[in-house]
């Protein structure tokens, strides 16, 4: 089920502590990491082109990933913005859904009750160890054993990369060929730089609104 999950809900799975069902990372990082992946799925969706120097969307759909829908609809109300100001404005959304596709794939449960629909007070215990536990593999083939990461799973790393979530992806021996690799496939030396101009203007922009909140 793995290749089922968006990229968002990859990102959750992996910083979700398994007992306890609380990020393992401040909830702002993983927030902006989560809400960079829906712009990544819009253009893997073919809904994103470059237009004067900026990403716009293209056409009137929307994907199915209700993160990327909520960027797409941002995206629209306020071409003005930076894409630093569309990662702020969709980050509470893009986590939101992301726990919400979670709880529905049978992933994870819900510990808790939301207030206004918060999920603050709420945790998310893990249910689907296989789940995760696949994804961890298919990471650690990539990062320890050198395998070719396909388009989305190079995007992920990249996003984890430069949202400084390297934490939550497999550790274990043999750190500094791990992250040799991390860093060749978040510098856009894989398959996640056939994005393009999408994967440098989410970057750019993770990365500064990383610097600014100082996290």
């Amino acid at each position: 089920m793995t290749k089922e999950l968006t990229i968002g809900e990859q990102i959750v799975l992996l910083a979700l502590d398994e007992e306890a069902g609380t990020l393992r990372e401040a909830p702002l990082r993983v927030s902006l990491a989560v809400s960079a992946a829906a712009l990544l799925e819009l253009s893997f969706s073919g809904r994103l082109t470059e237009r004067d120097g900026a990403l716009v969307v293209a056409g009137a759909s929307t994907p199915g990933d209700p993160a990327a829908t909520a960027m797409a609809e941002r995206m629209r109300s306020h071409p003005e913005e930076a894409p630093r100001e569309w990662l702020l404005a969709v980050r509470e959304k893009a986590l939101d859904t992301a726990y919400q596709g979670l709880l529905e794939k049978g992933l994870v449960r819900e510990q808790g009750r939301r207030v206004l629909g918060a999920f603050g007070s709420v945790k998310h215990p893990v249910t689907g160890r296989s789940e995760l536990a696949a994804l961890r593999g298919r990471l650690a083939a990539v990062l320890a054993q050198g395998q070719e990461p396909d388009e989305r799973t190079a995007a992920m790393i990249t996003v984890l990369h430069h949202a400084s979530l390297q934490t939550v992806m497999p550790q274990g021996p043999g750190a500094e060929a791990r992250e040799y690799r991390l860093a060749a496939i978040a510098e856009g030396q894989g398959q996640a730089a056939a994005l393009g101009d999408t994967i440098r203007t989410t970057v750019a922009a993770l990365t500064a609104v990383i610097a600014a909140s100082a996290l």
